[in-house]
């Protein structure tokens, strides 16, 4: 008889239409190189519930040879085959293969740019439900920009993601199959932008949704000792390293990888990319939480009832300022200290730089003008302007997505505009329920046709400078990096609800950034 979690496998591969007898099938591939060495994933069908042993090779083209630079076996759990090359060299162009039985995919790993001159062309995406899929046009219109390096920020499942249904860890005898279930909605995100990835760099962070939670505060690593607001991680510490590995394990080696907390892993790290030093963070997983300095949800007194969240500050008079205590974390001390250091090192280099994390570092957007949302990071306050600070040697532009909407900002951190500036992009497909509409008038840089533009508090006491907002649209950003003027541009591209790009512009974007 078929138990549930067998059938609940199955569907996913038919669901994606892969043919359940297939396995070990190659599906996509994905990989980045720093420092010299090369990391590639090769993702594959097999069954976590069910694993059978099999080995990936990957081949390069070598004076019109192939040949075997690496093997690697397909994991059981994660389903992928991992291949590190050392001493790799990112002077060349090198064709690949990657073979696994019957299976072979190809694609090309492209030259690094040149570090002087030149333009380095960085595409941003973010928050990727399957509600499209496969979302041809859409994933062409981004290979037609043909990016020099991707980003994904997050997001790139939901859990509602082929067909809804979540398999939870009660315990490590849970993993298996709540791996056939995550790794169903994994293959939609791969399978989709497969011709996208097969042929340049990509780097790819997880978000909450990524590991089926919906807001987190991971206060370092812990497991969840509660309701979410609580903080940590509602799952399996392993289960949460097994998809992390899933979609980080080909980015440069973990600065700090622990393990932290109750057993889990960090991935935050840097690299240095044709010219551009890059800092991918993890804003989640050593954030404090809600419960830390709540013991209710914050209410307006005269309303007729409770608010129902904690985590949402919806009483319009309350001083958003007592939230923000001694102690409290938003990147936890090391990943600050690493901040502080790479961006120091940038500075002596000179090169343009970027940060790519989750989510903006202000709460730019709201469910409504009065309301003060914790999960945003403009809380804690305190924690976030010490990451400002620590950022801005670099002078960094920050990309990100979570909050579906596209918004350009400029941080503040005494003052307005001392700050980095802020890229969230919009969200790829995912529906947008939040904005920004403040219902206090700027204190000065307002642009005309631009509503809510110019200097503002966010509902936290955070000052940033509103440039850009695309409410309603989906699409993605792109960055150029333009090393000889020492420019950095960033633009927008959206669709409308048939996927088919939107040909107006949008105030605010292209936006150049000059970096002095």
């Amino acid at each position: 008889m078929m138990t549930a979690r067998l059938l609940a496998a199955l569907t996913g591969l038919l669901i994606l239409g892969i043919p359940a007898s297939a396995s070990p099938a190659l599906l996509w591939t994905q990989y980045a190189q720093a420092n010299g060495v090369l990391k590639l994933t090769a993702h594959t069908d097999a069954d976590p519930l069910h694993p059978e042993p099999a080995t990936a090779r990957l081949l390069m083209k070598i004076s019109d040879e192939w040949e075997t630079v690496a093997e690697a076996e397909v994991e059981p759990l994660t389903a992928m085959a991992a291949f590190r090359v050392e001493d790799w060299d990112n002077r060349k162009v090198f064709s690949y293969r990657v073979l696994c039985g019957d299976s072979k995919l190809e694609g090309t790993i492209r030259a690094e740019p040149k570090a002087k001159g030149g333009v380095l062309k960085l595409a941003v995406l973010a928050c990727i439900k399957d509600e499209f899929f496969p979302q041809t046009n859409a994933v062409q219109h981004v290979i037609d920009q043909d990016p020099d390096l991707l980003f994904f920020g997050g997001d790139q499942l939901y859990e509602s993601n082929a067909g809804g249904e979540v398999i939870y860890t009660q315990s490590e005898a849970d993993i298996p199959a709540a791996m056939a279930n995550v790794l169903a909605k994994w293959r939609k995100f791969g399978l989709m932008f497969k011709e996208l990835l097969k042929d340049r760099p990509s780097l790819i962070i997880t978000d909450d949704h990524d590991v089926y939670a919906d807001d987190l505060w991971g206060r370092g690593g812990i497991r969840m000792p509660g309701n979410r607001t609580t903080g940590g991680y509602n799952m399996e510490p392993k289960w949460v390293n097994l998809v992390e590995r899933v979609q980080t394990w080909h980015l440069p080696d973990a600065a700090h990888p622990g393990p932290w907390g109750d057993g889990i892993l960090a991935y935050y790290t840097s690299l240095n990319y044709g010219g551009v030093s890059f800092a991918l963070l993890e804003d989640r997983k050593f954030k404090s939480a809600p419960a830390q300095v709540l013991d209710a949800p914050v209410s307006d007194p005269d309303a007729s009832q409770m608010a129902p969240n904690m985590e949402v500050i919806e009483w319009a008079d309350f001083d958003a300022g007592k939230l923000d205590q001694p102690g409290l974390q938003l990147l936890g001390k090391s990943q600050e200290d690493f901040v502080r250091q790479w961006a120091n090192d940038v500075f002596k280099s000179g090169n343009l730089a970027a940060v790519l994390s989750q989510s903006p570092y202000a709460n730019v957007g709201n469910y409504e003008p009065h309301f003060g949302d914790m999960d945003s990071n403009g809380w804690p306050q305190s924690a976030r302007d010490r990451a400002l600070r620590a950022i801005a040697p670099s002078k960094a532009v920050m990309l990100c997505g979570d909050i579906y909407y596209g918004t350009l900002f400029q941080n503040g951190i005494d003052d307005w505009g001392d700050g980095p500036w802020t890229f969230s992009v919009p969200g790829f497909t995912s529906n947008q329920n939040r904005r920004w509409k403040p219902s206090v008038a700027p204190q000065g840089n307002a642009i005309e046709g631009i509503e809510g533009s110019g200097n503002h508090h966010d509902r936290f006491g955070n000052k940033l400078t509103l440039v850009g907002k695309a409410d309603g649209y989906k699409g993605y950003g792109m960055a150029f990096f333009d090393k000889g003027k020492r420019e950095i541009t960033l633009d927008i591209h959206l669709f409308n609800d048939a996927r088919q790009p939107v040909p107006d512009r949008v105030p605010g974007w292209p936006r150049t950034i000059q970096v002095e």
